[in-house]
């Protein structure tokens, strides 16, 4: 049902004014509309009538320092900053993986299937799995077939904007005579090692270069951009077929890539990717692998070492500016130091990171029951992990390089909704992120079934942009307590934080509805909206609406920093009082009158 009008005269509820759908204008100054004195809501009459003549000196005084705001000066003539008049440093980027063609897949399948009539040496089939002459024709026939012009103009006209392509070791470098990658413990003289072998025999990378080249010359007739992906490492990252093997011992993925030997071919691989892509206008990064398998801390300790001079060996062809793309897993990005690798060494450095989840043994996750929230809490935790580590590492340099639609099965609307909601909650999160896959025979892990079959239209999913301008991220401090407001785990909103952290930084969205200007804060930990109810109660809402939204009085600046009320869409005023108790605590609620002796209105923007 929905409410009663709010004070601008707009009707709205959280659940029939979503993100984006609000008339906004183009104006994103945030002022305090004469409109509250003039026509006061009924709620506020008997503050209103009970007014002494300096409490309406104070607010004309208020409200004409507001006005000066607006125009970006003070009342006394000077220049003063607005709420983040800065907006926020962080590039959105949008794409899809063009996977299935240097290392093909035996479960996408498409155009037709690549491994047809060849003998599989272990549980699945790879691409190293393929011998003798025959390999070359089948893998040139396979990439002239899959790599079309056609392909890249679909792409542009469904809103892609970077291209992923994977690609293996064997397409950039090659072992001399019948050398191999290493290959330790009981498996170093038996068939894996020489299995192996069998990648770089297939064709040499003076024959691959060709299909890079058409790439670049396709994408950039089409205005795409093209990241370089070394999807398969020298004795293997990860063991999985996605690497070009598949090794497996008691149900377990073996790779034996750490070892020194096959870090300095990975290095080498990288430097000839640079090499080679050092004049391409539309190169957009290197990727120097993906989803590898180092999770003790020897690992992770073998993964920095091969990053630091990957990158490096980059860095001698191309410029500090084109990004680095190293990858961590959500679990194990906790390892990392806070700008692990500083761009005063190692120019631009991104991170990459992907975003899979299904539904348990057993379970479904469809529209029949509840599957869209189960799907969306399912994510929840790594989207948390993601924003704290794109604090960590800088927004701009951290992306979700591969997720898909796949694990939930709902109806087309809903499908749609779960799409939007997952860009929606990566690009808060980070700088953008790239499906898996262009094609394939499964719809939920193809964007081109996407589009065709179930009407996702994602090329305005991933232009979707309301008027809401996102500022950089600040702390908001009760004035007369010094204490900030925070957001914790549990959806609740507090006052009482002594310190300033990661949980009491909110980021700033400003933007107009019928004409008025107007803020919303987001928890820049949880991703959730600051929201006030009808009753008072502060809390955190899943997505924006009116109630979301406030209105910004500005007060003198207080030691150096910005001092504001906000008020929220009911006509209350964020306010924090303190409770004398069997223990003091301060309490956070919305107060109908903003100069309420017993309650604090204002805060400082930090």
């Amino acid at each position: 049902m929905l409410r009663q009008p709010g004070m601008w005269g707009q009707w709205a509820s959280p659940m029939h004014v979503p993100f984006g759908h609000a008339p906004y204008t183009g104006q994103t100054l945030i002022r305090h509309s004469c409109q509250m004195i003039c026509h006061p809501m009924p709620h506020l009459e008997k503050s209103f009538s009970q007014a002494r003549p300096d409490h309406e000196r104070r607010m004309v005084l208020a409200l004409l320092a507001l006005e000066a705001a607006a125009s970006g000066r003070s009342s006394n003539g000077s220049s003063r900053p607005r709420l983040n008049s800065d907006p926020a440093s962080c590039n959105k980027w949008h794409g899809v993986n063009y996977g299935n063609r240097f290392i093909p897949e035996d479960w996408m399948r498409h155009p037709y299937n690549f491994f047809q009539n060849v003998r599989r040496s272990a549980r699945r089939v790879a691409l190293w799995d393929l011998k003798g002459p025959e390999a070359k024709r089948r893998m040139m026939s396979w990439l002239d077939a899959t790599i079309l012009e056609s392909h890249f103009a679909e792409m542009k006209s469904m809103g892609v904007e970077v291209i992923r392509v994977p690609c293996g070791y064997w397409n950039w470098v090659t072992y001399a005579h019948d050398d191999g990658p290493e290959v330790s413990g009981v498996y170093a003289t038996g068939p894996i090692r020489e299995s192996m072998k069998n990648l770089h025999r297939i064709a040499s990378p003076r024959e691959y270069r060709k299909y890079f080249d058409r790439i670049f010359e396709f994408a950039e007739r089409h205005g795409v951009q093209i990241l370089l992906d070394l999807h398969g490492l020298p004795g293997s990252q990860n063991g999985e077929i996605h690497s070009g093997v598949c090794i497996e011992s008691k149900d377990e993925h073996l790779g034996f890539f750490q070892c020194q030997a096959n870090l300095q071919m990975a290095v080498e691989a990288v430097r000839e990717m640079a090499r080679y892509a050092k004049s391409k206008r539309n190169l957009f990064g290197i990727q120097v692998i993906s989803e590898p398998h180092l999770h003790t801390d020897e690992g992770h300790s073998f993964l920095e070492s091969y990053y630091q001079q990957a990158i490096l060996a980059a860095r001698e062809f191309l410029d500090p500016s084109v990004p680095i793309v190293l990858f961590e897993w959500t679990y194990e990005m906790c390892k990392w130091d806070d700008n692990a690798f500083p761009e005063s060494i190692y120019g631009k450095v991104c991170w990459d990171t992907h975003l899979y989840h299904f539904p348990s043994s057993g379970q479904t996750w469809t529209s029949q029951n509840n599957g869209l929230e189960q799907a969306k809490q399912a994510y929840s935790w790594d989207l948390q992990q993601l924003r704290q580590f794109s604090k960590a590492q800088g927004r701009d340099k951290v992306f979700v390089c591969e997720f898909s639609l796949a694990g939930p099965s709902l109806n087309s609307p809903e499908t749609v909704e779960f799409a939007e909601w997952l860009v929606q909650q990566m690009d808060f999160a980070c700088a953008g992120s790239m499906l898996w896959s262009y094609d394939n025979r499964i719809t939920a892990w193809s964007l081109q079934r996407q589009c065709r079959e179930w009407g996702v239209d994602w090329k305005r999913i991933w232009a979707t942009r309301d008027n809401a301008r996102e500022g950089a991220v600040v702390g908001i401090r009760a004035a007369s307590f010094g204490t900030w407001l925070t957001a914790n785990d549990q959806g609740a909103v507090e006052a009482d934080a002594p310190e300033h952290s990661w949980w009491e930084e909110w980021v700033p969205y400003r933007y107009s509805v019928q004409g008025k200007a107007k803020l919303a804060l987001r928890s820049a930990a949880f991703g959730t909206w600051l929201s006030v109810t009808s009753e008072g109660e502060v809390t955190q809402a899943e997505n924006r609406s009116a109630w979301e939204e406030f209105s910004v009085l500005y007060h003198a600046d207080h030691d150096g920093h910005q001092c504001i009320s906000l008020q929220s869409f009911h006509g209350s005023w964020l306010a924090v009082r303190r409770f004398n108790g069997p223990a003091s605590r301060l309490l956070l609620s919305s107060a109908y009158s903003i100069h309420d002796t017993e309650v604090n209105t204002a805060w400082l923007v930090n």
